[in-house]
């Protein structure tokens, strides 16, 4: 399974050439992984580390911009879990326009004790969760 979620491009977003300042998309796969907790496994982010006191902090980033975007486009991002280790887990972001393909994102994030703050073993619950969008679970994303 892939989790989904549409992004509008805003002005704000954009260099004075209209076209999305790449750092932008950062920000973008930021919220698509807030996204992912509160639509996807029914936590928003701000109780994920008040409440819970958990965090994924980002250990490693690849990005690939791979056509522009501008403002007032709508990008479709999607997410699956491309691998889970113990205490992260890696996965891959996608912006598509239509059916063109933008940017990708591959991060490695922490799962952690926000309180520590340290890494933790990945908990049952927590990755049977992760688990329903790992990539090629099931023959697919």
């Amino acid at each position: 399974m892939k989790f989904e979620t549409d992004k509008l491009i805003r002005f704000h977003q954009c260099d004075p050439a209209g076209i999305v300042f790449y750092p932008q998309y950062l920000v973008l796969c930021n919220e698509t992984v807030e996204d992912w907790f509160a639509q996807a496994h029914g936590v928003d982010f701000y109780d994920l580390h008040a409440e819970l006191h958990r965090g994924v902090p980002m250990r490693h980033l690849e990005a690939d911009f791979l056509a522009p975007s501008v403002h007032g486009e709508s990008l479709r991002f999607s997410l699956v879990v491309e691998k889970m280790g113990e205490r992260s887990l890696t996965i891959r972001i996608e912006a598509r326009h239509v059916e063109q393909l933008r940017f990708i994102a591959r991060q490695t994030l922490v799962w952690a004790d926000v309180s520590g703050p340290r890494a933790i073993p990945i908990e049952p619950e927590w990755r049977a969760r992760f688990a329903r969008f790992l990539e090629n679970a099931d023959g697919g994303a």
